[in-house]
């Protein structure tokens, strides 16, 4: 089950990844002053970064998903259990979300040290696509939610 839920989210996040490429390639070629030259690093740093934590999450998730009561136990103590396995998924969660962010903090403060003449430039090229691939978290997680 985490495999077929892993693989259905990667090929989903290729295919976003794709769309994004190709919006940067058209960018650069009517649009060369909005665009960094190393905005296709950042495409695939966030690509690897998102489905690395995805991957986690996921993993964290299968506990909560694939969760029977105890039939021993009283109603009470399913209900710890269950409170346990939600509150451990919540703290790996936002761990990881608060990693996720601190790590392109981390990036863009030594791109910005580093390449002091592109990087406003870079910065809201990273700023454009921190948001689309957050949207896209947003929108695939929801989604079975609605469903």
């Amino acid at each position: 089950m985490l495999k077929k839920k892993f693989y259905k989210y990667l090929r989903s996040l290729l295919i976003f990844s794709v769309l994004i490429i190709v919006t940067y390639i058209v960018l650069w070629h009517f649009a060369n002053e909005l665009v960094s030259t190393n905005t296709p690093f950042l495409i695939i740093a966030f690509l690897v970064v998102t489905a690395s934590t995805h991957y986690i999450i996921t993993k964290t998730d299968v506990e909560r998903i694939e969760y029977k009561p105890n039939p021993d136990l009283e109603k009470e103590a399913q209900k710890r259990e269950l409170m346990n396995i939600e509150h451990r998924f919540i703290s790996k969660y936002m761990i990881i979300t608060i990693v996720k962010l601190l790590s392109f903090i981390a990036l863009l403060g030594l791109y910005a040290y580093f390449n002091t003449n592109d990087m406003i430039r870079f910065s809201l090229n990273f700023l454009a696509i921190y948001l689309l691939y957050s949207l896209f978290e947003i929108i695939y997680v929801q989604n079975p939610i609605k469903k």
